[in-house]
């Protein structure tokens, strides 16, 4: 795996600065929907003596399948990252023998010491975003249950089906008893 890591140290031995990190990438497919681009947008870490803060606004294009018909689209996806990680230890811009450290308490942490694991970070904003039963456009038809046809390609000649699948057997039972 190639990580994208970000040293932020300089940030956060200093309170009160503030850094702009243009951030282009992208993710490795077996972790993250195929891209059709790469993630882009600018991540700004900011130091508050105590707290580290991470923002942006990020943007990208996804490949998804279709629920209903099963065929690839494109999914423009924008999203924005909030973050407070709390410091550890004094910053050395505070005292000549400071070091402060985040600490990053989470079941998946992005962070190392003070390096930021951005494609984890972005990988985990961005999976959060995605819908969870994604449809290629509102009036898909999707496939047909007897013969699996794509009915947005055309009709086909099934018989269609009253009712709820699962109480056919009950339907049977019920009306061959009149």
């Amino acid at each position: 795996m190639n990580a994208y890591r970000l040293d932020l140290n300089d940030v956060v031995q200093h309170p009160g600065r503030r850094v702009e990190y243009p951030v282009e990438i992208w993710l490795e497919r077996e972790e993250a929907p195929p891209l059709a681009e790469p993630i882009r947008g600018t991540l700004i870490a900011e130091s508050g003596g105590r707290i580290l803060r991470l923002s942006g606004r990020f943007e990208t294009t996804v490949w998804l399948e279709c629920g209903r018909c099963l065929n690839y689209f494109q999914l423009p996806v924008a999203f924005e990252i909030h973050e407070e990680f709390p410091l550890v230890g004094t910053p050395a811009g505070l005292s000549a023998y400071g070091y402060a450290e985040v600490e990053d308490r989470d079941s998946f942490p992005v962070f190392e010491g003070n390096y930021l694991y951005v494609d984890d970070l972005l990988r985990q904003y961005l999976l959060l975003e995605l819908p969870i039963a994604p449809v290629c456009r509102a009036d898909c038809k999707g496939l047909c249950p007897t013969c699996g046809q794509n009915l947005n390609e055309g009709a086909c000649s099934c018989v269609p089906r009253v009712g709820h699948p699962a109480f056919e057997a009950l339907a049977r039972a019920w009306y061959s008893e009149e």
